[in-house]
């Protein structure tokens, strides 16, 4: 199986590429292929809300010609996805979130009995790191993810919080059965 992870952190060596390569590490020990895009290297603009992506019926076309749309093509050959981003202000980092925000692209007939998407049945999951708790903290976006997932028609596998994550040097891998837990969400 492939799986494209896409790293939404803005800075490269931090702790969410960290943890997101022992994901990436477990998957191809289980014989999985894996394909990274950091979103914070490439030029993804915010969407304009002008709606002319929904004028294609037959692609997922968008008037902003930057990076975003060679991440959504990735996604759609993809046979998973894994986004992965630090928590910022209780939510996603803005390179995530502007690739969300695009993602409307990828939707036609949202909320008709004609709901369809070009990455309907993949599946996902959202890694999520953080320097505090859950609770309180990065419970939140537990809740926000989700709705992208339906509204993308994925197979959602989960929000998996990594807390109390600090400095990267300083980063054990006391994570090994969460990012067991995920890659395994991933893989079944």
């Amino acid at each position: 199986m492939k799986i494209l992870t896409l790293l939404g952190s803005p800075r490269a060596d931090g702790n969410t590429e960290r943890i997101l390569g022992w994901v990436e590490e477990a998957l191809e020990k289980q014989g999985h292929r894996t394909q990274r895009i950091h979103l914070g290297a490439l030029d993804i603009r915010g969407c304009r809300s002008c709606f002319a992506c929904l004028e294609s019926p037959d692609e997922p076309g968008c008037v902003l010609q930057d990076d975003a749309l060679g991440v959504f093509q990735s996604m759609i050959e993809a046979d998973g996805i894994l986004f992965a981003t630090p928590l910022y202000m209780w939510s996603y980092s803005a390179q995530l979130k502007a690739l969300f925000d695009r993602s409307l692209c990828l939707v036609r007939g949202y909320m008709s009995p004609n709901h369809q998407s070009f990455v309907e049945g993949k599946r996902a999951a959202l890694l999520v790191s953080c320097g505090g708790p859950i609770d309180g903290n990065a419970d939140a976006i537990g809740m926000i993810y989700p709705r992208f997932a339906k509204f993308a028609k994925l197979d959602s596998r989960g929000v998996h919080i990594f807390p109390h994550c600090t400095e990267p040097s300083n980063l054990p891998n006391t994570h090994g059965n969460r990012v067991h837990d995920l890659a395994g969400a991933l893989a079944e």
